[in-house]
């Protein structure tokens, strides 16, 4: 890992608010792994192969039911830190995590982690914040969902996409917003369509760029 895979990871607010120590030994036993576009990283079921972070890229997290129907739950991009629920209960992947784009990740192994806990148990402590911190975002996303109109909530979602992967162009579809917001395709093409015609994004396609962060901030 080069000094430009460090910074980009030390962007990441749970990470570069942990110790230099903490820092420097989760990383040591790290290694770098890379995905094209479509690749699963794992999947639902799938045993805990233990904490990633992306470095660069997008990856979708989603849901299949028995129909084969896929539900996009989130992206996740550059900086953040995954896979810290089976580390806690010990239990299999709750999800499938697919390549959204290609992607570069930084990948600390599960035996690395439980050596880690075992030398010093009050990392737990911080590992602990990593969890609560996604916690908080789903409350935050429930609550959402009940109070905000549809364009709040789309509005609001593409700037949550658009702040965590600093990119101005987002890889995804209408359909994999609408799953994410819990709309209708129909609803979101018309809300999507009416932030184009007041020159907040520019549709492409299965990408939306966002042309006015601050206007759209205000939609939300």
């Amino acid at each position: 890992m080069n000094e430009q895979d460090l910074s980009v990871i030390n962007q990441d607010k749970w990470f570069k608010n942990r110790t230099q120590l903490f820092r420097d030994k989760l990383v040591k036993n790290a290694k770098l792994i890379t995905l094209n576009a479509g690749d699963a990283l794992f999947l639902r079921g799938d045993e805990n192969t233990g904490l990633y972070c992306v470095i660069n890229g997008v990856l979708r997290v989603s849901g299949v039911n028995s129909q084969g129907k896929e539900a996009v739950l989130s992206f996740v991009t550059s900086a953040m830190w995954f896979g810290e629920v089976a580390l806690f209960d010990g239990g299999k992947r709750t999800h499938d995590v697919y390549a959204q784009t290609a992607v570069r990740l930084l990948h600390v192994p599960e035996r690395a982690l439980t050596q880690l806990l075992q030398e010093s148990p009050a990392y737990w402590h911080d590992f602990g914040l990593l969890l609560t911190n996604k916690v908080r975002n789903l409350f935050d996303s429930l609550e959402d969902h009940a109070l905000l109109t549809a364009k709040q909530k789309v509005s609001k979602r593409l700037c949550m996409l658009y702040q965590s992967s600093l990119q101005s162009c987002l890889p995804l579809t209408q359909q994999q917003l609408a799953d994410m917001t819990y709309l209708t395709r129909q609803t979101i093409n018309q809300i999507l369509q009416s932030l184009q015609a007041d020159s907040i994004i520019n549709l492409k396609y299965q990408t939306i760029e966002i042309i006015d962060i601050d206007k759209l901030q205000s939609q939300c």
